[in-house]
C-alpha cells in the first residue's frame, strides 16, 4: 500500500492576509499539495447529532454522505469512512497515523427553532493539532446544502480556492413534450424547471453573477432572446430582430452579450447591451457565424463559421479584428472557453463520421486532443466555474443525457438519472 502524503513535505502556512473588501473568509491556516498530482487522505468518523435520537442521527449520517461525495468528486482527497471512536486525546492519532490517514474530519449536527447548524472539525494527524472548526448554519431548508457549504470551504483551506459544491447546470429538457429551460445541482439532485412555454427554448446561459439566465424562445413564434431570473422568473425580451437572436454569451461584467443575430441576412455575431441595442458588429461574413463565448479576460472571442466552406473554430479579439482560424479540419461546433484562459472545450466530427466528440484545443500548444470517443455523440461542452471539469450532452446511451468528465479524460459519469432528452447545459460560475 502506498503511504500517505507525509505532512512533511506538504506546506503548512498562513494564507495572505486579505481585507474585507477582497475576502469573505477569516485569515487561517490551510494545506497547500507541493507534491503535483497527490491526494490528501482524509478519515471521516461517524458524524453525531446533538439530539441523540434516531431522527438526528440519521439526518447527519446523511448529511456526512453528501459530504464525502462531494469531497471525492473534487479529487483532490481520498476519503475513508471510519467507524473509530474520536475524542482529540493525543493518544488517539497513533492509529491513524497506522491507517494511513492525514487528516481526521469530524462533523456535529444540532438544531434549534431557527435552523439547523453543522459543526466540522478538520485534525492533522502527524501533529494531533486541530486544523480549523467552522459551524455551517441552514434555515431548515435543504439538508444537502450544509454539506455543500462544508465542502467548499474545506477545499478552500486546502487549495486556497472555494469549493463549487453549491454551483447548477442549466439545460433543455423535454420531457413535457416541448424544450424547456431546467436546472440542476452540479451533483444531479433538485431538478426543477425554469420555462414552461409549451414551445421551444434553446442556448440556456449563466449570467458571470449567476443571477440570470439567457436563452432564446420560439414563444412567440420569432427565435427571441430573452434573460430571466435564475428562478425564471422576470423574464425580459433582450433581442427580438426580425431572424435569428440566437447563441448567447454573457460579457463578464455581465453588462452586455455576444450573440449571433441574422435580421434576414446571413447569420453574424454582433454585441448588444441587456436592452437589445447593438453596440458592434463582431463578423462580417457570408456564411453562418455562431456560438461565440468570451475569453476569460474579455479581450477575444471564440467562435464557429462555415466561411471557409464548413463549420470550424475560429478566434477574433472584442473588436472583431484580428481572426484566425484554429481549428482546419472537422466540422466543429459549441465552444467553451476554460475559466483558466488555457483551453477551449468543443465538440467535432470528421467527414466520414455521424457522431460528434469533445476535444479541448491548447492555445499555447496549438493542438486538439480528444477527451471522449466511441459512445454514441457527445456535444455542448461548458466548463467547471474552476475549469477542471466539462459537462455535455451525449447519446451514447440511446437518448441525450448530462455527462461530467475530468479535463484530463478521468472521472466521466452521467450527472442524473432524466426523463427524455437532456441538451446544451451550460454550468453556473
Amino acid at each position: 500500500m502506498k503511504p500517505p502524503i507525509s505532512f512533511k513535505s506538504i506546506s503548512l502556512f498562513l494564507a495572505l492576509v486579505f481585507s474585507s473588501s477582497t475576502c469573505l473568509y477569516p485569515l487561517d491556516v490551510y494545506l497547500k499539495l507541493t507534491s503535483k498530482g497527490e491526494k490528501i487522505n482524509i478519515g471521516l468518523i461517524n458524524f453525531n447529532s446533538i439530539a441523540a435520537n434516531t431522527v438526528g442521527t440519521e439526518l447527519a449520517r446523511k448529511i456526512q454522505d453528501v459530504l464525502k461525495t462531494d469531497l471525492l468528486f473534487s479529487r483532490y482527497f481520498n476519503v475513508t469512512s471510519m467507524n473509530a471512536v474520536f475524542t482529540g486525546k493525543k493518544e488517539e492519532f497513533d492509529y491513524f497515523r497506522n491507517q494511513f490517514t492525514d487528516v481526521i474530519l469530524t462533523g456535529s449536527l444540532s438544531s434549534d427553532k431557527s435552523g439547523r447548524a453543522l459543526n466540522i472539525k478538520l485534525f492533522n494527524v502527524e501533529s494531533g493539532e486541530l486544523m480549523f472548526e467552522k459551524v455551517f448554519q441552514d434555515s431548515g431548508g435543504d439538508y444537502r446544502s450544509l454539506a455543500h457549504s462544508a465542502n467548499d470551504e474545506i477545499i478552500l483551506r486546502f487549495t486556497g480556492q472555494k469549493g463549487m459544491a453549491h454551483t447548477k447546470i442549466v439545460f433543455v429538457n423535454d420531457s413535457t413534450g416541448s424544450k424547456e429551460i431546467c436546472k440542476i445541482d452540479y451533483d444531479g439532485y433538485n431538478l426543477k424547471r425554469l420555462t414552461e412555454d409549451n414551445s421551444i427554448n434553446l442556448f440556456p446561459k449563466w449570467s458571470p453573477d449567476g443571477g440570470k439566465v439567457a436563452f432564446t424562445t420560439y414563444k412567440y413564434g420569432n427565435p427571441d432572446l430573452y434573460i430571466m431570473n435564475s428562478n425564471g422568473s422576470n423574464r425580459k425580451a433582450v433581442s427580438t430582430y426580425q431572424g435569428l437572436n440566437i447563441s448567447p454569451t454573457w460579457s463578464n461584467d455581465g453588462n452586455s452579450m455576444a450573440l449571433t443575430v441574422s435580421k434576414g441576412k446571413s447569420p453574424n455575431i454582433y454585441i448588444e447591451n441587456l436592452n437589445g441595442q447593438i453596440l458592434k458588429r463582431l463578423t462580417h461574413s457570408n456564411g453562418i457565424d455562431s456560438s461565440p463565448c468570451f475569453s476569460p479576460n474579455n479581450r477575444e472571442i471564440a467562435f464557429i463559421s462555415d466561411r471557409a466552406g464548413i463549420p470550424q473554430l475560429y478566434i477574433c479579439d472584442n473588436e472583431g479584428a484580428n481572426v484566425r482560424r484554429v481549428i482546419t479540419e472537422g466540422y466543429s461546433d459549441s465552444p467553451s472557453w476554460s475559466p483558466k484562459g488555457d483551453k477551449i472545450a468543443f465538440a467535432m466530427r470528421f467527414g466520414g463520421e455521424s457522431f460528434f466528440n469533445i476535444y479541448l484545443y491548447d492555445i499555447a500548444s496549438d493542438k486538439a486532443v480528444s477527451l471522449t470517443g466511441g459512445q454514441g455523440s457527445n456535444e455542448s461542452p461548458s466548463f467547471s466555474p474552476d475549469g477542471r471539469f466539462i459537462v455535455f450532452s451525449s447519446t451514447r446511451n440511446g437518448k441525450k443525457e448530462l455527462f461530467i468528465i475530468c479535463v484530463d479524460g478521468s472521472g466521466e459519469h452521467r450527472l442524473a438519472d432524466i426523463k427524455k432528452n437532456s441538451q446544451m447545459p451550460h454550468w453556473s460560475p
